[in-house]
């Protein structure tokens, strides 16, 4: 064997690597799926929200965002039981999910005596800058935590691209006319299109 053949043990090694480098539709397809759940769950909530900051929550409304909650927890929870869930496992989607809602509680917050003195337009716009900008930094950190587990780069550059798109409309919104007053569904749809379009993707390559 020459200096410049591999040995048989780099060999294994490597296809060792190559194969731990899996997608989280064949490894974790519970979490995987949590793609596809949330953006439908955010692409139609977000939307009954504005309505109801436009027009008034109408109990109809109430109770029609209430289902769509109570659906989305439900469809989640069937989804995280449906399948065996390996003992070493990756990051919880709903740990990631509770600490982005406690970073944008901590901002309300601290920001309280601020909001108090802004109109109710502005405080819509400051919830859906403070809600995006929070939610695609945390799509971006769990891109690179994903890196940690080995999971393959496809899988986190749709986390990648996601906090970037969210930035980028959390950065816009607030900027374009036509959107004023809609800037709640404007979001949520902005959810809808990456997450349901990275489950489309991901589950093709």
């Amino acid at each position: 064997m020459t200096e410049t053949e591999p040995s048989a043990e780099g060999l294994q090694e490597e296809l060792g690597q190559i194969k731990e480098a899996m997608g989280l539709a064949e490894e974790y397809p519970y979490w995987w799926r949590f793609w596809l759940v949330e953006g439908i769950g955010l692409g139609i909530a977000l939307p009954i929200v504005q309505l109801g900051l436009r027009e008034g929550f109408s109990p109809l409304l109430v109770v029609f965002l209430v289902s769509v909650f109570s659906a989305h927890q439900l469809v989640a929870w069937r989804i995280l039981h449906e399948y065996d869930r390996p003992t070493t496992g990756i990051p919880s989607w709903t740990a990631w999910n509770i600490t982005s809602g406690a970073g944008a509680l901590a901002l309300a917050v601290g920001l309280l005596p601020i909001l108090e003195q802004l109109a109710f337009e502005d405080l819509i716009v400051v919830g859906v800058v403070a809600g995006g900008a929070i939610s695609g930094i945390a799509y971006l950190y769990m891109g690179q935590l994903l890196a940690a587990y080995n999971i393959r780069t496809a899988d986190r550059y749709a986390f990648y691209i996601g906090g970037g798109w969210l930035l980028v409309l959390a950065a816009i919104i607030p900027h374009v006319p036509l959107l004023t007053g809609w800037e709640f569904a404007v979001l949520g749809i902005g959810f809808a299109t990456h997450n349901i379009g990275s489950y489309v993707v991901l589950s093709r390559v």
